[in-house]
């Protein structure tokens, strides 16, 4: 078991969230996606969109043909964050026998333990790498990208408004107990501007500085194609409008925690928080050349619903078709 009080006391006595969520998420032996991921599939740890219905998957891959259609060659498919595999199975159905077998479909999963499940489920259907740069290199730059709630689980920094302005949110120990202990902005986020505007005292926000830095790590690396980021959030304004006090939260069993409790068993639950799509818009805009587009779920999907209650659920503009969205950025 993670003993926290040791890190924050190896990290000289304050550790930061995005730390403390590194740690609980992706420690070597004892983080959730290590080791604690308890089940896989509609009871468990991944009840996400591909498990509920294969809209998705329809998206995909008419997205991907469009995609090899207007460039003129046959892009990989490469998925981020593959969870439990079954969007993967679900595109490849999607995809037809020919296109299945003249098309890499290309995964990038950090967690071993996941790995060795997709292994399992996909065979020789897809091939798995650890990191981007691998992937990249073994589809020649050239890919259809595309994952499914990959950006909510990067590690967030989080900043609280206070009569001072904003400072951050990190761990102490207090009293012989693990307490949450605010501290001046030391390093400016990487790309993020919320800090530059002011807010009403108790005001929280996360801004996830990891996945910048790892987007822009093998961006370079990406020469040609589509880029596709489905995920739960919004644009600043409407997002911190709703949640004053943030967005933080994990889930244990499909139980719901926050506050002190997040930090009470680490490693043994999903840690997560919306994403911030102002962010990840100016992240993609840097691109000089690109085209970014951004949508709600519903809009993306709605071409290819059918007349079940699940795709009603998925393209509902005042649940998940309004909460989740799609960022697309072209390459072509």
């Amino acid at each position: 078991m993670i003993r926290l009080s040791d890190h924050i006391a190896a990290a000289g006595g304050w550790l930061s969230l995005e730390a403390f969520m590194q740690l609980a998420l992706h420690h070597p032996q004892e983080g959730y996606y290590s080791a604690a991921i308890e089940n896989i599939g509609s009871r468990g740890d991944f009840s996400t969109t591909p498990t509920l219905s294969p809209i998705l998957a329809k998206a995909i891959a008419a997205r991907w043909k469009e995609a090899c259609a207007r460039c003129g060659k046959r892009l990989p498919l490469l998925e981020i964050g593959a969870g439990s595999g079954a969007l993967a199975v679900k595109v490849l159905e999607q995809l037809g026998f020919w296109n299945r077998l003249n098309t890499d479909y290309v995964i990038v999963e950090s967690s071993p333990r996941l790995r060795e499940f997709q292994h399992l489920l996909l065979g020789s259907q897809a091939r798995i790498y650890a990191t981007m740069e691998k992937a990249l290199k073994h589809c020649g730059g050239r890919a259809f990208i595309f994952s499914n709630e990959l950006v909510d689980a990067f590690p967030a920094r989080v900043f609280e408004y206070t009569e001072q302005g904003w400072q951050e949110v990190g761990l102490a120990v207090k009293d012989g107990a693990v307490r949450e202990e605010l501290r001046p902005v030391r390093q400016k986020p990487l790309f993020s501007h919320m800090l530059e505007y002011d807010s009403q005292p108790g005001q929280r926000l996360e801004i996830h500085d990891s996945y910048a830095r790892w987007f822009t790590g093998w961006l370079p690396l990406w020469s040609k194609g589509v880029m596709t980021i489905v995920d739960y959030g919004d644009e600043m304004e409407r997002l911190y409008y709703r949640r004053p006090k943030g967005s933080l939260r994990g889930y244990k069993s499909h139980q719901v925690l926050t506050g002190e409790e997040l930090y009470r068993n680490p490693g043994l639950t999903d840690l997560t928080c919306d994403v911030n799509f102002t962010d990840l818009l100016e992240l993609s805009r840097n691109c000089l050349g690109d085209t970014v587009t951004l949508m709600t779920q519903r809009d993306y999907l709605l071409p290819y619903a059918e007349n079940t209650p699940q795709d009603a659920f998925l393209t509902n503009e005042d649940g998940a078709g309004g909460h989740f969205h799609v960022l697309i950025q072209e390459r072509l």
